[in-house]
């Protein structure tokens, strides 16, 4: 060895030689008939290039240093000549090209009893940061592949892809490709791997990586990963992440507690479950488990900042808002109030609304004023139910005093886990309050509706949409049916582009203040999408563009006009627990309950400000 010029040690030379023999070898397979795979020549061309480089390398520098020596040595005087027997450095050499050969022949030796046809080591980032000890805790194998690691300074990846396996060199086509971004390249090549060698975890887990947008694929193939490496908690927490990301909570749970009892004191464990359960919202319980973290971690600033938020999203709250509306009959309704949430630490909260609504058309004014207690609550990860009760007092006008009428709301959502059957069940009580004139005939809808979302291929899914109302006023009562087809696709996770057919019936004609043609018939495009900025500004947006036909009741269908609509929702978050929201609703369409004609359009604007108080 030369002490001093990098490439000469140990495990320098053993590269080097292996590296040069790479073509010899690659050459005899070839010979003995082995398969052609493709690329293994760049491989072996471009691993005797750096070899080839870095004896080139060792060769410049050692004629710099005698090129340098010989230039000092008129200023510098060189210490006398050693003893010139060349015992010690003959011995010096045989022991280092000894001790070479001796790896080289037991890393062949070693290779011929392995024998495996793949490198399986753990996948997960966190875990080949650990590898030396992962590997280490594998059995018989483990042991062997540290020791040629520790007495050769080479990767086992690197090795394994000198060895001229085709599976080794799918495998690192893939990782070079996933290195550099090229996702279908990389995963065209992990499927190959895998087809090959079922069993190797590395490309089990990266394959899943690349699936992520196809939460079902994904899921198998971590399970895979897990049946596969049983002893790596990183696993058992990407497919808890994959399960919350579906809204399966409760699962997600218990694949944390797996990885928990694995690695009880791993921040990712303990820190990811507690999202979860904010998720979930279970709030106490992320508290409670963020606190158990701190306590023992009071550095973790991320951690500490995500214990703040759980806190402010517990926190009661309120919540200011205004909110008014215009029609193309010169009706304008104007609404103040606020909202009051209570503290909740688990998957319930309860709260109340008042309201004060002053309805005028330019002739006549009247008013009305709202109180109403409402809870919401998520007892299961796919199950959303809200509800609320309260009344309306109506302000006493010609022909009426003042009035009480009930109201109250009830809605549920279901929605089946990795975008399955979903179905949204609801009840309602509720004043017209669009104009004057419905307010004096206290004019009161009660409906029952039901919405059923079935996927049918891959991003497509239809959705039926019916609705039965009883609109009551001071002299009658007439009915409302609604039924409606939509064909939706999902482009993106936060965009979905629709066709619907709407129709409307009313039992009978009015002079209640409402329109109730026979028929509505409404033919459109629509589209929903979502997008959330870096600084977590949420922009909503659902659009409508068709055609619609009205029959007057007695008459024939009409003729096709336009039917628009839109509504935005705005959402600024101004501080931790302080959101202003921002709410856009306009329609030009007869189908709004408090359409006057066939012409009747409109526009509404809200304002409110969320404020937690911790």
């Amino acid at each position: 060895m030369m002490a001093g010029l990098p490439g000469t040690g140990i495990g320098g030379m053993f590269y080097l030689v292996t590296a040069l023999a790479m073509p010899l070898r690659e050459a005899y397979r070839r010979a003995g008939g082995g398969s052609a795979v493709s690329g293994t020549w760049r491989l072996v061309a471009g691993q005797t290039a750096i070899a080839g480089g870095i004896l080139g390398g060792v060769w410049a520098t050692g004629w710099l240093l005698g090129v340098a020596l010989r230039a000092a040595a008129p200023v510098v005087p060189l210490p006398p000549a050693s003893h010139p027997g060349n015992v010690l450095r003959t011995v010096t050499f045989a022991l280092s090209l000894g001790t070479l050969a001796a790896v080289l022949l037991g890393v062949e030796l070693l290779r011929l009893w392995v024998h495996r046809p793949a490198d399986r080591r753990a996948a997960i980032e966190p875990h080949e940061e650990r590898q030396v000890v992962a590997v280490a805790g594998g059995g018989r194998v483990g042991r062997i592949v540290v020791l040629v690691l520790t007495a050769t300074a080479v990767p086992t990846r690197a090795a394994v892809a000198q060895s001229g396996s085709p599976v080794a060199a799918h495998l690192a086509r893939a990782d070079s490709a996933f290195a550099e971004g090229d996702a279908a390249a990389a995963a065209r090549e992990y499927a190959v791997v895998l087809a090959a060698d079922p069993e190797n975890s590395h490309a089990t887990y990266r394959l899943a990586q690349l699936r992520r947008h196809d939460p079902t694929g994904a899921l198998q193939l971590l399970r895979r990963y897990v049946a596969l490496e049983p002893s790596d908690p990183w696993g058992y927490m990407a497919v808890a992440e994959v399960l919350a990301r579906t809204r399966r909570y409760e699962e997600a749970l218990r694949w944390y507690d797996d990885a928990l009892r694995l690695a009880p004191a791993e921040r990712d464990a303990v820190v990811g479950r507690a999202r979860i359960l904010v998720r979930a919202r279970r709030t106490g319980a992320a508290i409670a488990a963020y606190e158990r973290w701190l306590a023992a971690h009071p550095m973790d600033a991320e951690a500490g900042r995500e214990l703040a938020a759980a806190r402010v999203a517990a926190a009661p709250a309120v919540t200011p808002l205004v909110s008014g509306s215009r029609d193309s009959d010169g009706n304008t309704t104007l609404r103040l109030g606020g909202a009051a949430e209570l503290a909740a630490s688990g998957p319930t909260r309860v709260g109340v609304a008042a309201s004060r609504e002053r309805v005028q058309d330019g002739v006549t004014a009247t008013g009305l004023e709202e109180l109403t207690l409402r809870a919401a609550s998520r007892p299961r990860a796919a199950l959303q139910l809200d509800a609320a009760a309260g009344a309306t007092r109506l302000d006493g006008s010609d022909g009426h005093g003042v009035s009480v009428i009930p109201t109250a709301q009830v809605r549920a959502r279901w929605r089946a886990p990795l975008a399955g059957p979903a179905v949204d069940l609801r009840a309602a009580r509720s004043v017209l309050d669009a104009s004057p004139l419905l307010v004096a005939n206290r004019v009161t809808r009660t409906e029952l509706g039901a919405t059923v979302e079935l996927p049918v291929a891959g991003s497509f899914k239809l959705r039926g949409i019916g609705r039965a109302a009883a609109l009551s006023d001071s002299a009658a009562v007439n009915h409302r049916t609604t039924v409606a087809a939509v064909a939706a696709f999902a482009a993106t996770p936060s965009v979905e582009l629709s066709g619907q057919f709407h129709e409307v019936r009313y039992s009978h004609a009015t002079t209640a203040g409402y329109f109730a043609p026979r028929l509505i018939q409404v033919v459109e495009a629509g589209s929903y999408f979502e997008l959330e900025t870096s600084r977590s500004i949420l922009f909503a947006f659902d659009i409508g563009a068709g055609v619609q036909r009205v029959a007057e009741q007695g008459a024939a269908l009409g003729p096709w006009r336009r039917a628009l609509r839109l509504y935005s929702l705005i959402v600024v978050p101004l501080a931790p627990g302080r959101d202003l929201k921002l709410e856009l609703d306009s329609e030009d369409s007869a189908v709004a309950e408090a359409a006057t004609t066939a012409r009747w359009r409109y526009i509404s604007m809200g304002l409110s400000l969320r404020w937690a108080v911790p």
